[in-house]
């Protein structure tokens, strides 16, 4: 029983130590200095019908703001169908909500066929290697605070080059949304071994 209790205080404190570093590595992901990127992936997030959830619409304004402070940046929405109940797809949500607060719809380019995030960034590079831009392209990316340092994970993978850009989350949701990103890492280290194994065949 002795053993056993200090095998459990053992793996709780290690836990508590990678948890923390992990917290720590999380609240410095992205910048909001990121100035005049040509592309800005805005990655969605949960549509009800054609409504956006309360994080998507953060994210839409924190991109809207953005857009009118780097006016010739093209906007690419991310995010397809994911959903039972979406009635469109995620990137057009964002689009109609950019739309609505003044940016010009033919600054936005809708990536709204990916299920994933690893498929908003793949989706996404393929747009902007069809414009010629990849190899010159200076790209950004935005999602929730808490969701920037798997995303730059993610981007890096899948060997798109881009700077984060946090938008804030729902006011009391981000203690339970880090750890959430860190419960779901492995899982996503799976996906993208997937994925690299069936890109190769």
């Amino acid at each position: 029983m002795k053993k056993l209790s200090k095998l459990t205080l053992a793996v709780s404190a290690a836990f508590g130590v990678s948890f923390a570093q992990y917290v720590r590595a999380s609240k410095n992901a992205g910048s909001k200095d990121v100035k005049n990127p040509d592309y800005l992936l805005i990655l969605g997030c949960k549509v009800e019908g054609t409504e956006p959830c309360e994080m998507l619409k953060l994210r839409i304004n924190a991109a809207a703001d953005f857009l009118r402070a780097n006016p010739n940046t093209v906007a690419i929405p991310c995010g397809g169908i994911v959903h039972d109940g979406q009635s469109i797809s995620e990137a057009e949500a964002i689009a109609e909500g950019l739309v609505s607060q003044g940016i010009d719809r033919s600054r936005i380019i809708l990536e709204d066929k990916s299920q994933t995030t690893y498929e908003n960034f793949i989706n996404a590079e393929k747009i902007i290697s069809s414009r010629g831009d990849i190899d010159t392209a200076k790209i950004a990316f935005l999602s929730s605070n808490f969701h920037l340092l798997r995303s730059s994970y993610i981007a890096k993978q899948t060997g798109l080059r881009a700077d984060g850009v946090p938008a804030p989350s729902p006011k009391g949701l981000y203690p339970a949304a880090v750890l959430r990103e860190y419960l779901v890492f492995p899982l996503l280290l799976m996906e993208i071994r997937r994925n690299s194994k069936e890109s190769r065949n």
